[in-house]
């Protein structure tokens, strides 16, 4: 017996043909209208023949299609630590992953161009030393009569402009994390000569070392990534078709640990290359994941509805039929359902919690065309 769930075809036709008929006719009417058979059938006949039912969900974050994505730091809270010159990185002091706080030495690096500059350094320093010790001995003379204010005068100009030198110097090298204490163990010991740091400008996690030790870098490269505490973000290129949909603030999740995520920006320009826009989407929580690693981005349906396992879905040319239990027996439902990903979204014909054929439908479709399998 079928019967019409919606459209135009009459109640309670019977045989296959009618069937038939009318799927054609709603197929014509409007591709939104679902049909229905019974197909009689006792419990003890689908326990026989391994027919499995399973209650139709609704639709989550955890279904639909799949885009690869890539974790980054968040744009609006992330800090890129850049080399000041070229060098060789000898050694890192952080793992990824790790707290720093700011002033925090995350590398060391050797490096030609420093050396010269440490050199002008220590030349103002001693310089800076000499002309504080002429100064005193000028301003003393000066007290004591010995020497004219012109002199005087010339000390402090001198002092003044080997201050202003040496003020230079420190600045250049304070760019290659030198402070007072290292500056210091650099003039009086050699320590750090030809080397120069990579420090960490502000609190956070250090989320990414994008070059090993032994590695060589170019002035102004970024060799670092920090995190200040914010909750990490995806980046995904998805195709426009697949984009069309979403709106900001949607939820999206991460395939395999359903991880969720809130879309925060999409760009509305196309790829022409390849017909992709760029989705950024934001973690809901603290995750596990790191900076740079690949994970797949599930884009659930825009469209609430019932989510229909690809294995519970008979293809007729264009139809597309699940199997439902009824008091009967079971019952043929055409519906019209939407691709999302490996499955189907039915948004009418069904309800959440019916139980629906997922194993045996084959063999409920040959009962169903009268060809036998309920003897």
């Amino acid at each position: 017996m079928m019967t019409k769930i919606r459209g135009g075809c009459a109640v309670g036709v019977v045989a296959l043909l009618s069937f038939a008929f009318c799927t054609r006719l709603g197929a014509q009417e409007s591709a939104q209208e679902s049909y229905a058979e019974s197909v009689a059938i006792s419990a003890e006949d689908i326990a026989r023949m391994g027919v499995v039912f399973a209650p139709a969900l609704a639709v989550d974050t955890t279904a639909g299609v799949r885009y690869p994505a890539t974790v980054i730091n968040s744009p609006e809270s992330s800090d890129s630590v850049t080399a000041a010159w070229g060098g060789t990185i000898i050694a890192w002091k952080y793992i990824a992953g790790a707290a720093v706080t700011a002033g925090s030495v995350l590398a060391t690096l050797r490096s030609q161009d420093v050396l010269p500059l440490q050199e002008a350094w220590m030349e103002a320093a001693t310089a800076l030393q000499s002309a504080n010790f002429a100064l005193r001995k000028d301003e003393t003379l000066f007290e004591q009569g010995v020497i004219a204010q012109q002199r005087l005068n010339q000390a402090r100009l001198s002092q003044q402009q080997a201050a202003f030198t040496e003020r230079s110097a420190r600045a250049l090298l304070a760019q290659g994390g030198f402070d007072t204490a290292m500056l210091q163990a650099l003039r009086e010991q050699g320590r750090g000569l030809g080397e120069y740091y990579l420090i960490a400008g502000t609190d956070g996690i250090l989320s990414q070392r994008l070059y090993s030790v032994g590695a060589y870098v170019q002035a102004g490269d970024v060799l670092a990534t920090l995190n200040s505490g914010a909750r990490l973000w995806a980046r995904a290129q998805v195709s426009a078709r697949a984009a069309a949909a979403l709106q900001i603030g949607q939820r999206l999740s991460v395939a395999g640990s359903a991880e969720p995520l809130t879309l925060r920006q999409r760009n509305y320009v196309i790829d022409s290359s390849n017909q992709t826009i760029e989705l950024l989407a934001e973690f809901d929580d603290q995750v596990s994941f790191t900076p740079g690693q690949i994970l797949s981005l599930i884009l659930p349906p825009a469209a609430p509805g019932v989510l229909i396992p690809a294995r519970a879905v008979v293809h007729s040319g264009s139809n597309t039929t699940v199997y439902v239990r009824s008091a009967e027996g079971v019952e043929a439902r055409t519906l019209p359902l939407q691709s999302i990903g490996a499955d189907y979204l039915a948004t009418t014909g069904i309800a959440v919690g019916e139980e629906i054929a997922v194993q045996g439908t084959a063999v409920l479709k040959g009962i169903q065309l009268g060809l036998g399998g309920g003897e």
